[in-house]
């Protein structure tokens, strides 16, 4: 009778165990970025070379900080509260900075700030959300790409897309460039006589680069200044060079395009001849190419943890000529520890975690049957594979007529419970051998 009731006991914390973990992560902060301290995804490089301004996380809040290029003396600038501020670019003068700024909600608004911190402004306000920016010629109007906040929110369900817009650096003046409604319109580049805004597209199979003429007000229908080409890369982040003749961009290494994880590099087109340089053998995964205006240099940023969030960046920096890499360690300020029991529950509450008392549970509840009710110690194996087939049915379901991305997280889940079901039963199977 003692041991009975221990063994109930033990059932009933197990349960409690697996009851408070599954609520915990369903009802916490699922971003993977929330205690994070480390770069951001973006960078730029001022107009003389003597400064790189990125976005660096400080557990968890992202701000705008500004170094030398050696990495040394760096400098927060932007403190936007319960917001993360990100993609920061230099105005031609180097006295600005454009950058995006993001609620909660990610929705992302477009801000200028002065190199030094000063006179911060807000040009747009939460009714449109931003995706990317810079800055005219002249430094006096900052072109944009934004569609309407309520459409972002609607996400695949939108039937509106980005467009060009401009706007002055004081905030005045906001103009619709055009209305193309495009699915995506990313990585703006300015020609170096400042007439034409380069940016990228995705054609439904690959990224393309298209152009906007500021003379003409006409986006190309065609590609701008690559050969149309079957077997032409996609141009991931493309950047335009400060002289107009080269485009580096990142894609797909040729040797991990039959691996399960693809692996991005840096690659260099030269567009007089139309020929492609390879500039990285890295093996992870390469993002944010910036060219230096003085040097025959790129600044790029080095995901180390690819694929796995959070994204761990390492700042380096290429020469196009020999091909020498070189990292940039950043004077950046370090992680000042936060809530460490919030942490720690944080890394403990995993996936792998709810299997185990999940399997854990199943197992003892199979062991309790098995020595009071013997002729039904398979019933928690069974009830469990009834749970996976009920929640793969339902996964088809939700994923016809709810969401697509949610039908394959269900179904995923099912492949878990199914994999769990098929330990306890082999658990069970070896049990009841052993209890003879």
């Amino acid at each position: 009778m003692k041991r009975k009731r221990t063994f109930l006991v033990t059932i009933g914390v197990i349960f409690m165990l697996f009851a408070g973990t599954l609520l915990y992560a369903i009802l916490r902060d699922d971003d993977p970025y929330r205690h994070f301290t480390g770069l951001g995804e973006k960078i730029s490089v001022a107009p003389d070379d003597s400064k790189i301004a990125f976005s660096y996380y400080a557990d968890g809040k992202e701000s705008i900080y500004t170094a030398n290029r050696d990495g040394n003396h760096a400098k927060k600038i932007s403190d936007s509260k319960n917001r993360r501020d990100h993609a920061p670019k230099y105005s031609p003068d180097g006295k600005k900075l454009v950058y995006l700024s993001e609620d909660p909600e990610g929705i992302q608004t477009l801000r200028v700030i002065n190199q030094d911190g000063s006179e911060e402004r807000q040009l747009t306000d939460d009714k449109i959300h931003v995706a990317d920016a810079i800055f005219s010629q002249n430094g006096q109007t900052i072109y944009f790409v934004a569609v309407e906040a309520d459409e972002f929110k609607k996400g695949e369900e939108s039937r509106e897309g980005f467009d060009l817009f401009s706007i002055g650096s004081n905030g005045r003046k906001m103009r619709k460039l055009t209305d193309a409604d495009h699915f995506s319109m990313n990585h703006l580049s300015l020609s170096p006589d400042g007439k034409t805004i380069y940016y990228s597209e995705f054609d439904g199979e690959k990224e393309r680069l298209y152009s906007y003429s500021l003379e003409g007000g006409k986006g190309n229908a065609e590609l701008s200044i690559l050969p149309k080409e079957e077997n032409a890369p996609s141009f991931y982040e493309p950047q335009l060079s400060p002289d107009g003749q080269h485009l580096a961009f990142t894609d797909v290494s040729k040797e991990s395009q039959e691996s399960s994880t693809f692996k991005y590099d840096l690659f260099l087109l030269d567009l007089e001849t139309k020929n492609v340089e390879r500039l990285t053998d890295l093996k992870k995964a390469v993002t944010s190419p910036a060219f230096f205006h003085k040097e025959n240099k790129i600044a790029f940023l080095e995901n180390t943890n690819w694929p796995k969030d959070p994204a761990v960046y390492r700042l380096k920096t290429i020469d196009i000529t020999t091909h020498n890499i070189e990292a940039v360690k950043l004077d950046a300020p370090q992680s000042a520890g936060g809530p460490r029991f919030i942490q720690m529950l944080d890394r403990a509450v995993n996936s792998f975690t709810l299997a185990i008392l999940y399997m854990l549970l199943m197992c003892l509840l199979s062991v309790y049957l098995h020595l009071h009710h013997p002729g039904r110690a398979y019933l928690p194996a069974i009830v469990s594979f009834s749970i996976a087939v009920i929640t793969c049915i339902a996964s088809f379901a939700v994923a016809a007529t709810v969401d697509p991305w949610y039908g394959i997280g269900l179904g995923m889940l099912a492949a878990g419970i199914f994999g769990c079901s098929l330990i306890v039963i082999l658990f069970v199977f070896i049990y009841k051998r052993l209890a003879k």
